[in-house]
């Protein structure tokens, strides 16, 4: 039981840990790229393509943070719920509920889009990682010995 409330208590961090990248303007699309722009100045491979590579690279950053955040939900939310048989299910579903609640968040904010496509994405990078935690699963199951 106690092993079920430490994996809850970390569900409950990285849930804030994604609230508080929506809540604050620094994380929104325009500093990024103002980031990654600066970043791209010093890199002695793109000197005079900063301007041409800083958006699409921001997008890659931004939609992989996406992907990479939302799984690391759903993954820490089926460690919470397993071994139930429902337990992908419900951490996909709800990787996919905050994924649609944080968007509806960031609408408030200034600064901030709320995209349907981000939750998309969110909710891939939560079935990408429940994937790879099926995977990992069975094949550990293969490889234990009888």
């Amino acid at each position: 039981m106690n092993n079920n409330k430490f994996w809850w208590g970390l569900v409950v961090i990285w849930c804030l840990v994604i609230y508080s990248f929506s809540e604050f303007s620094f994380f929104t699309g325009k500093n990024t790229e103002q980031i990654i722009r600066h970043m791209l100045a010093y890199w002695p491979f793109a000197q005079g393509e900063g301007d041409e590579t800083a958006s699409p690279l921001n997008f890659i950053v931004r939609k992989s943070a996406h992907l990479s955040a939302f799984g690391i939900l759903a993954a820490l939310v089926f460690k919470a719920l397993a071994p139930r048989r429902w337990a992908y299910i419900g951490a996909w579903s709800f990787a996919t509920l905050y994924a649609a609640t944080d968007e509806w968040h960031q609408s408030f904010e200034p600064g901030r889009t709320a995209l349907f496509s981000d939750v998309l994405i969110d909710a891939c990078g939560a079935l990408l990682a429940l994937c790879l935690v099926w995977s990992v699963r069975r094949w550990k199951r293969v490889r234990a010995p009888s």
